[in-house]
């Protein structure tokens, strides 16, 4: 019987993540450029590997009670056919079992021989049906084992959560943030609206909706951004989540003001403040990476903006003057509010980045602040909410003297939660977790 292809390309992927370290979304596009698959067949691939990688410490809990040798005495691909059947049987409720056993033997053999072949069989044929069937912590007595267990999350995210959160608030984020976050688009209102946009996806069979109340917003009923559609190509809108669109709302760029973007690439809120300002200012787009702005300049072009000049420069140490009126710090961070994106990042930072992170993202804000004219604004912000990243870093600064926390646009009050100071968390209305300070420099 021949190996299933979805399944085999599956495999590759999750090697190539768990063995070498590579980035899940790139080692999805890899195999996807490269194997002939239908919708479906892309689908159900999207399907397994971010399952699989979101899941795993879930995964390897219930593959312990059920496999009598240790899980890293086990040849690494065959490790891997294991958890992608036990995320089927767990979470995919479309597969049957007998699918589940016969094809992950398949992979068995392929990847490894007929002894591994019949190990695998012998497993599965006792793995748990439903999450039911999984014998997790006891959430009474170690509530922390509990959260890491059922959600998947290395020890030190789950203490520092519920250390700055509280209980309650940190099994909600956990929660949260093993969800499958659903594909947002940003409305190019220079071509056309929201309205417009959700009436003409339906027309090529794609659901939409607004789900906030961010102007350019449209959350997909399911299913992948239809990158490949004519609407995409002519530039009437950009892949973007929801909460990745308050820092250019919150920066409110003006008609003929210069305007910085610190750490630019990929070009998500360079091109949102140029829509705002409709073209009309003049927006340095910086990033230290030079094929980074290469994606900056592609997403300039087809959206056709203009008033975007791109500079390649270590933000830290910018290679320009200041005397600008208007400055994005959108900082290099632990990106812990995107989990629902990159489930891969839990097994990538560790508890020593956050430092590290932290005195980059500090140093990007002072220059932010040298280069900003008296009297213009800064927007800092970050892809995640934990204190060291965020207001820690921020104090920091503001204890320096120089800048003073100021309120943005009302409609963004529903997020607000200090003067001048924004942040969403992925237990809350969908969105990314996202922290956000708006700053005026003493004149």
């Amino acid at each position: 019987m021949p190996v299933d292809p979805v399944r085999d390309a599956a495999i590759d992927v999750l090697l190539r993540v768990f063995e070498r370290g590579v980035y899940l979304d790139r080692s999805l596009d890899k195999t996807l450029r490269r194997k002939r698959l239908g919708d479906r067949g892309r689908r159900f691939l999207t399907n397994l590997v971010y399952g699989t990688v979101r899941h795993r410490i879930l995964i390897d809990h219930a593959l312990k009670a059920i496999c009598h040798q240790p899980l890293e005495k086990l040849p690494f691909p065959i490790l891997t056919v294991l958890r992608m059947a036990v995320y089927q049987s767990l979470f995919v409720d479309q597969v049957t079992r007998p699918a589940m056993v016969h094809t992950s033997v398949d992979l068995a053999k392929r990847r490894g021989h007929a002894g591994t072949a019949r190990l695998v069989n012998a497993v599965l044929r006792r793995a748990p049906q439903s999450l039911e069937d999984v014998k997790l912590p006891v959430r009474e007595t170690d509530f922390a084992a509990f959260l890491g267990v059922r959600y998947s999350l290395p020890d030190w995210l789950v203490a520092l959560w519920r250390a700055e959160y509280g209980d309650v608030t940190a099994e909600a984020i956990a929660a949260a943030s093993g969800l499958e976050a659903p594909s947002c688009l940003r409305v190019n209102t220079l071509k056309t609206n929201a309205g417009e946009l959700i009436t003409s996806l339906a027309a090529s069979g794609i659901a939409a909706t607004k789900a906030t109340v961010i102007p350019e917003e449209v959350t997909l009923a399911s299913g992948r951004p239809p990158t490949r559609t004519k609407r995409f190509l002519e530039g009437h809108f950009m892949v973007q989540d929801a909460a990745s669109m308050l820092p250019a709302h919150l920066l409110e760029p003006h008609a003929g003001e210069r305007v910085l973007d610190l750490c630019a690439a990929p070009g998500g809120k360079t091109t949102h403040l140029a829509q705002l300002s409709r073209g009309r200012a003049h927006i340095v787009a910086m990033d230290r990476g030079r094929f980074r702005l290469d994606r900056v300049a592609e997403n300039v072009a087809r959206l056709e903006l203009s008033g975007v000049s791109l500079l390649c420069g270590d933000g830290t140490r910018p290679p320009l003057r200041g005397g600008f009126n208007r400055v994005l710090v959108d900082a290099p961070c632990s990106g812990l509010g995107t989990l629902r994106r990159h489930p891969d990042l839990k097994w990538r930072i560790t508890e020593r980045d956050l430092g590290e992170l932290a005195a980059l993202q500090g140093a990007l804000l002072r220059s932010a602040r040298d280069l900003c004219e008296n009297g213009g604004l800064i927007v800092y912000s970050v892809c995640t909410f934990t204190r060291q990243e965020t207001c820690d870093v921020v104090a920091d600064v503001l204890r320096e003297g120089g800048l003073e926390a100021e309120d943005g646009p009302e409609f963004l009050d529903r997020w607000k939660t200090d003067r001048g100071q924004y942040q969403t968390l992925p237990s809350g209305e969908a969105l990314d977790g996202f922290f956000l300070m708006r700053l005026r420099k003493a004149s």
